[in-house]
């Protein structure tokens, strides 16, 4: 694969009372041009601050310790761990699109939707108010708000979550990026609006051969779009393989534990996974799920445990998996 966006053994830290903690481990991804690469785990295990971590959005408190962030285009490769920040200020909107989990917050009540997305356009395409205006509207219209050239007068509070959602989507999308982030973009949406957003980002995808990096916690959703999964556990991806082999054949025990979670018809008792995710000052030396694993021995305890190769695309964090399979 030939990578739009690959991110080499990332860390994070963030600043305590008692010194630096690391809160993202060494986390290696990679996704190519028209393709999605889902980020699937618990709340707190690394996924959000993996992708804010890619825009430099990290604040005051927490900063990249080490690790590339690469961004390949048609004038190089540029390390995004490292670029200057003004040169970053280009790239965030303009090279790379984020779509925000709650679409409410991410909107500024006190402008029209139109006059916001016009703001992106002019800062990065430099384009005049007339001309950007006229941008707004033609993609208001491709993420399919009715009558654009109307609504993008109308202030966010006039859009129902699913509007405004699309909304955000269409800012994301004004400088034509070649990659997108999208956190969670489904998560405050019931389940008729989430399929159409859901429909709209992979046509959306497919027509702008975009890179989509798609995070959330509904591992339904990341079936419905994704082309390779990561899961993510305490910040180490601890599983990453094709997404219909990962669903068919999962390695991980906490990648088992996520799917035997998922409601299926008929069932009358909702499964769940013993214990918590632990808090990155007490993570245990070994395999970090080690505690909740009903699999897990002495061997899992001693020391770091590396990410191997299960299969040809398919790699697990755990060494006890002939005995997780069988």
């Amino acid at each position: 694969m030939n990578a739009v966006l690959e991110i080499n053994d990332l860390v994070v830290e963030v600043a305590t009372a008692h010194g630096p903690m690391v809160v993202v481990s060494n986390v290696s991804l990679a996704v190519g041009a028209g393709e999605t690469l889902g980020l699937v785990g618990e709340s707190g295990s690394g996924k959000s601050l993996t992708t804010l971590a890619v825009l430099r959005l990290l604040g005051t408190s927490a900063r990249i310790a080490s690790g590339e962030i690469l961004l390949r285009g048609p004038d190089g490769v540029l390390d995004l761990a490292t670029l200057p920040e003004r040169r970053m200020r280009d790239v965030r909107g303009g090279r790379i699109g984020m779509v925000f989990q709650e679409p409410m917050t991410a909107l500024d009540p006190a402008y029209s939707v139109g006059e916001q997305v016009a703001e992106t356009v002019r800062r990065h395409l430099g384009l005049g108010r007339t001309d950007a205006w006229k941008r707004a509207v033609e993609l208001l219209d491709r993420v399919g708000i009715p009558s654009a050239d109307r609504r993008a007068h109308d202030h966010p509070h006039h859009f129902s979550g699913g509007m405004r959602q699309r909304v955000v989507i269409a800012m994301a999308l004004s400088c034509d990026p070649v990659v997108l982030l999208a956190d969670e973009p489904t998560t405050a949406l019931d389940v008729t609006v989430q399929e159409q957003i859901l429909t709209l980002l992979g046509e959306l995808r497919d027509e702008s051969g975009l890179a989509l990096l798609f995070i959330s916690h509904d591992l339904g959703v990341i079936a419905d779009i994704s082309d390779r999964v990561a899961v993510m556990y305490a910040g180490q991806v601890v599983e990453t393989a094709p997404v219909h082999e990962l669903f068919a054949a999962p390695r991980h025990p906490y990648t088992r534990a996520l799917l035997r979670c998922v409601p299926s018809p008929g069932s009358d008792r909702l499964a769940t996974i013993p214990g918590t995710v632990p808090t990155f000052d007490a993570l245990p030396l070994g395999c970090r799920f080690a505690p909740r694993c009903e699999h897990a021995a002495a061997v899992c305890e001693g020391a770091p445990i590396g990410l191997d190769t299960v299969a040809a695309t398919h790699f697990a964090r755990c060494v006890r998996i002939e005995e997780v399979v069988s």
